[in-house]
C-alpha cells in the first residue's frame, strides 16, 4: 500500500537567473520531504540549508502544485508544493551529496537535464519558455 509523500521545491531567483542544483545527472531547484510537525515554509528553508548550505533564507509565496503517480514500480505518490524563497545569505556551501549549485539563467533552464516534470512545471507558470 502506499502512502501520499508531500514534498516542496525552493525556487530562488537573482534577475533572470534560478538556483539550481545538480544530482544524478539532472538540474533540479532544492527540494525535500516535509516531515511530520513541520510547515511547509520551515521545510523550503530546511532544504535551502541542507542542499545549497545558506544559512539564512524565508520562505515566499506559494507558485504552484505538481502531482506525479508512480503506479509502475515503487507504487508511490508524490504531491510537489513549490514557493518562492529569498536568500538572506548568499554565500552557498552544497551538501556533499549535491554535485553542483549554480545559478542558471532562466533561457538556459529548459535545454539543460531538468528533474523530472520540472521544465514543464517552469513553462506552465511562465517561468521559462518550452517548445510545444
Amino acid at each position: 500500500m502506499s502512502h501520499l509523500a508531500v514534498h516542496v521545491a525552493a525556487l530562488v531567483v537573482s534577475g533572470d537567473d534560478f538556483l539550481m542544483l545538480r544530482q544524478h545527472n539532472n538540474w533540479a531547484l532544492p527540494a525535500t520531504a516535509v516531515r511530520y510537525g513541520e510547515t511547509l515554509a520551515e521545510a523550503v528553508v530546511r532544504a535551502l540549508g541542507e542542499q545549497v548550505g545558506v544559512a539564512e533564507a524565508i520562505c515566499g509565496p506559494f507558485i504552484g502544485w505538481a502531482e506525479s503517480i508512480d503506479t509502475d514500480t515503487s507504487q508511490s505518490h508524490t504531491l510537489s508544493m513549490y514557493f518562492r524563497a529569498v536568500l538572506l545569505d548568499s554565500t552557498t556551501q552544497p551538501a556533499s551529496q549535491t554535485a553542483e549549485v549554480r545559478w542558471i539563467p532562466s533561457w538556459d533552464a529548459a535545454e539543460l537535464g531538468l528533474a523530472d516534470g520540472l521544465a514543464e512545471f517552469l513553462g506552465e507558470h511562465g517561468l521559462i519558455e518550452t517548445l510545444i
